[in-house]
């Protein structure tokens, strides 16, 4: 049963959803009336049928009076606020019916036509007088200012943002506006404080300044109301008093006529709500140590032989609380960093414990959400949750599959029926998505579906994404084919703003290249035999890549190309979709955390993809040649005209944009990311709108004398201004005229900055990370080949007495470019038999073994190894030391015993089953009449590839020593 409390939040919700577009709304009672009917159906997936509505409003028809009216148009009321705010699906009827509520928006703002044409022109009026004579700063000019040159947001907005001083900040070089979202709800712990940025103009950025100087009292959205109705009244404007939302419309229809802003935009730039930022962490790439571990398999596996489980390892986050509990909080980091500084292992039998060792490190390190330091008490209250999660195990095999993960989680929350203690295991699955292996974790499962979706705000550059590139083929102790397929699933991740289901259920059929240019490529995401697409349809994703870039996906596609069409096209034949995404996937999110910080997941790179490819249509649509941004290079060369022509090519077909029905950009870029509607585009993965006023607000005019003037804070007829143009000249050839100055807001923001007011500001991002672009087609490909070694035999970086065998050598890359049909066949055999991803090597100690047991022949026709003992005890421990491990699981074991027949067989035959044979082993036994028993173990070579058979023997080669060498034949 939903609580009261709960229900009057959804009902304030619904109501403040319909005044901020100044539509009608139903009263509480009434919505109250449609959400418990809604909630008695449990709508946990966000969507809801035509059936499911029509059982509701014959329910409502039962009703015998009028009110059976009112009822359904709350629950038109109901099902928009879903659709718009929580990110409900609704049939196709209901979608028409939310159109003719845009509509009725779009008409309350064409009522104020008349008065909007006569506030702009008072506007600029005002603007130039202000410039000019600098009268007394009014609230009411402030807020007309900002309404018009920054968003026209609703006044209670524009109330909060004039009481906190600290709203403008720095962010990438540009100038922006902090803007938190508001809610008339009670304080919710499970929806996060949401903010979203805003860009400013240099003169509302000075304007802002010089407001926050005079020290006024705090204003109220009543008394703003107040003042800017009396402000609005007087010359040179003359309006009547207006309504809050009538203001609204006002400075929208402005926003609407004057900048020819499209609705959809207009929406956005109208309700804070409808996006979201995200803070940058500062980069990481010093963390040589993070990235250098990458490929490492970091988890405790259950022993190759016998697969048993590992024992429980206990709760190590009560060592944290026990050393922490009777010292003072000053000194908690400090403890942390001197006897924390190595976390404990993944466990494969049971991660539990291990997540809740970092989650408990995070809450001492970082504190809470709004408390800086917690408690110890707090943090035992937190942490106590381990007596639940106790009966949970959780393996790291599931935890890297989604559907494992997300039904652990749903078993555990439904396990519990205290809301105190669901909260609290919330609190912890909120942690998840924090920690590579368990970074795919979907937390909106677990909110009220009457809530708006969660959503992780965060996107990487072409630049960081470049640089992770480079990170993932940098690192040596990944195999050249692994650090090949991870560096794709970045390409794919993001340049196709794929899922990461959807890049590891791509198949070889499913990547096709353009014969008439190798640069693009046409992915079809579909369903397949390992899963669905998220709304189980297919779509098609069209693809024109960097030529650097593009010869990395052409270079995976050319290897399988002998392979099954229904291959995965990550990954050796046969391989499990849970050792993929251990394997190529796991590691990128290691790079991105090690690099970008540890909140960026593998769907960023989606987040990324999407961001980029709206900026491109949207260049387009407004005729950029450049991004007019201060972004990286390989993110500047992203954004030109051409580049975004090429990217949008199976659209425009060669047309130039103007050609095209603009109207349908949005709904072309949803469908490129499998979104039915560009609500969901929007809110969970176009992050801020500040990146979207600079490239449809453009400065025309330039900047007049006399604003300079203003923006740097001299006198109105002060000659400074001219030293200033005079630094710019030296710098710029063409700033403008005698009069003006030709730059755009962009361009001038840095000069300002130097200037007083604007150099104060915080500044909460670093400049981006900027990767040169490569003169050289081949860098990436030369930089993954460089890392790669002819070498056969690797030290170990970690046991210098041990010896790697590097299998996937470039003769061996190489021998994958012939036309031998059977090469990556054999050489996925070889994998799969010999260990998989499990590094092969040797020790000093099994060197010894080998020397000990005497000479290896090789016979290369028939790919055999063989050798002959003495059947005793110490040859059968140093057999299994050597032979019994993974490596040699590629290899059929035949033995045949020679048994001189005037002694007694029993004997060998059960230190033979014991130290030697197994029950897959040929065995045959061979009596003689002179000479002393001996054994002679032939290893047959299973993968049929004479190079592959090659490497095995000169990997074991070295243990031969010089004189048996004429044993190998």
């Amino acid at each position: 049963m939903i609580g009261n409390s709960q229900l009057d939040d959804i009902t304030n919700d619904i109501i403040e959803a319909h005044e901020q577009l100044g539509l009608p709304c139903e009263d509480k009672t009434h919505l109250t009336h449609i959400i418990t009917l809604l909630h008695e159906d449990q709508h946990s997936h966000r969507q809801i049928c035509d059936e499911e509505i029509r059982v509701i409003k014959n329910a409502i028809r039962t009703i015998p009076s009028g009110k059976q009216r009112v009822i359904l148009r709350a629950l038109d009321n109901t099902l928009f606020y879903l659709h718009q705010y929580c990110g409900w699906q609704l049939p196709q009827p209901q979608n028409k019916k939310l159109n003719d509520t845009q509509l009725a928006w779009m008409q309350l703002i064409s009522l104020q036509a008349h008065d909007a044409s006569r506030l702009y022109e008072g506007y600029l009026e005002d603007r130039h007088d202000f410039l000019n004579n600098r009268p007394v700063l009014h609230i009411g000019f402030v807020t007309v200012a900002l309404s018009i040159e920054v968003a026209p947001l609703p006044l209670t907005y524009w109330a909060d943002i004039l009481n906190r001083a600290d709203a403008i900040e720095l962010y990438e070089q540009q100038l922006t506006l902090v803007v938190y979202h508001q809610s008339k709800r009670a304080s919710n712990t499970q929806q996060p404080n949401y903010f979203t940025r805003y860009a400013l103009t240099p003169f509302t950025c000075r304007l802002l300044l010089d407001y926050f100087d005079t020290k006024e009292q705090k204003v109220t959205t009543k008394g703003l109301h107040q003042r800017l109705n009396a402000y609005l009244s007087a010359a040179p404007y003359y309006l009547e008093n207006k309504t809050l939302s009538q203001w609204q419309h006002c400075f929208q229809q402005i926003w609407l006529n004057e900048y020819e802003l499209p609705s959809v935009l207009l929406l956005d730039m109208s309700q804070p709500h409808r996006h979201v930022v995200f803070h940058l962490s500062p980069s990481q790439a010093q963390h040589d140590h993070a990235i250098s571990n990458i490929y490492d398999q970091d988890w405790h596996q259950p022993d190759y032989s016998t697969f048993s489980s590992n024992k429980s390892q206990g709760w190590p986050h009560r060592d944290l609380l026990k050393t922490i509990k009777n010292q003072p909080s000053s000194k908690w980091k400090a403890l942390l960093s001197e006897q924390f500084s190595t976390p404990p292992a993944w466990h494969h039998d049971n991660i539990v414990p291990t997540i809740l060792y970092f989650f408990t490190y995070d809450l001492i390190q970082y504190g809470g959400v709004k408390a800086a330091t917690l408690s110890v008490s707090s943090l035992s209250k937190y942490t106590n949750i381990y007596k639940t999660l106790s009966n949970h195990p959780l393996t790291y095999i599931q935890a890297c599959d989604h559907d494992g993960l997300m039904q652990w989680a749903t078993t555990i929350y439904e396990s519990i029926d205290s809301e105190g203690e669901r909260w609290l295991i919330y609190n912890f699955l909120r942690f998840l998505p924090q920690l590579s292996v368990t970074e795919h974790f979907d937390i909106s499962q677990f909110s009220s579906p009457f809530l708006s979706l969660s959503v992780d705000p965060f996107r990487l550059s072409v630049d960081q994404c470049f640089i992770t590139l480079e990170a993932l083929f940098s690192q040596s102790n990944g195999s050249a084919l692994q650090r090949l397929f991870c560096a794709v699933a970045l390409i794919l991740g993001f340049y196709g703003a794929l899922r990461r289901g959807e890049v590891l259920r791509l198949r070889c059929q499913d990547i096709v290249c353009n014969p008439d240019n190798p640069c693009r490529f046409t992915l079809r995401i579909c369903n397949t035999n390992e899963g669905n697409t998220k709304n189980k349809t297919t779509r098609f994703v069209y693809l024109t890549l960097p030529e650097s870039i593009a010869k990395l996906v052409r270079v995976v596609r050319h290897i399988k190309r002998h392979c099954s069409p229904t291959t995965p096209l990550l990954g050796f034949e046969n391989e499990s979709m849970t050792s993929r995404q251990l394997h190529y996937l796991l590691p990128v999110t290691k790079a991105l955390k090690a690099l970008w910080g540890n909140n960026v997941r593998f769907h960023h790179l989606r987040h990324s993809g999407a961001h980029w490819l709206m900026q491109q249509g949207l260049l387009l649509a407004f005729d950029w040649d450049d991004s007019p941004f201060f972004v990286g290079d390989a993110t500047q060369a992203m954004l030109t005209k051409q580049v975004c022509q090429e990217r949008f090519y199976f659209w425009l077909e060669g047309r130039d944009f103007s050609h095209m029905n603009d109207g349908l950009l949005f709904d072309v870029i949803a469908e490129q990311l499998g979104h039915s509607h560009y609500a969901t585009t929007r809110w969970s993965y176009l992050h801020g709108i500040e990146w979207l006023p600079p490239l449809f607000l453009v400065n025309e005019r330039g900047f007049e004398h006399n604003e300079l003037r203003y923006l740097l804070g001299i006198k109105p007829e002060s000659k400074d201004v001219f030293r200033f143009l005079n630094t710019l000249t030296s710098k710029n050839q063409d700033t403008g005229t005698h009069s003006t100055l030709r730059l755009s807001g962009l361009e001038l923001t840095p000069y300002l900055l130097k200037k007083k007011g604007f150099k104060q500001l915080r500044q909460v991002s670093l400049i981006q990370d900027s990767f040169k672009v490569p003169k050289d087609d081949n860098h990436f490909l030369a930089l993954w080949l460089s890392h790669c070694t002819e070498s056969i035999v690797q030290p170990d970086n970690r046991q210098s007495s041990t010896t790697v065998f590097n299998y996937q050598t470039k003769h061996l890359l190489k021998s994958l470019n012939t036309n031998d049909e059977t090469i990556f066949s054999s050489l996925s055999a070889f994998w799969a038999l010999s260990g998989r991803h499990q590094p092969t090597s040797l020790t000093k100690q099994q060197r010894q073994a080998l020397h000990q047991l005497g000479s290896i022949f090789v016979n290369r026709d028939n790919q055999t190894l063989s050798l002959t003992v003495r059947c005793n005890r110490d040859n059968g421990l140093r057999f299994q030391q050597i032979f019994r491990t993974p490596l040699f699981r590629c290899c059929h074991f035949a033995f045949e015993l020679q048994q001189n027949r005037k002694s007694k067989i029993t004997k060998n035959l059960q230190l033979l089953e014991t130290y030697f044979s197994t029950n897959k082993d040929t065995l045959i036994t061979r009596k003689v009449d002179r000479g002393s028993s001996q054994l002679t173990i032939t290893l047959t070579f299973i993968p049929q590839s004479t190079s592959l058979f090659q490497m095995l023997c000169d990997f074991l080669m070295p243990t031969q020593g010089a004189h048996n060498e004429k044993n190998l034949h």
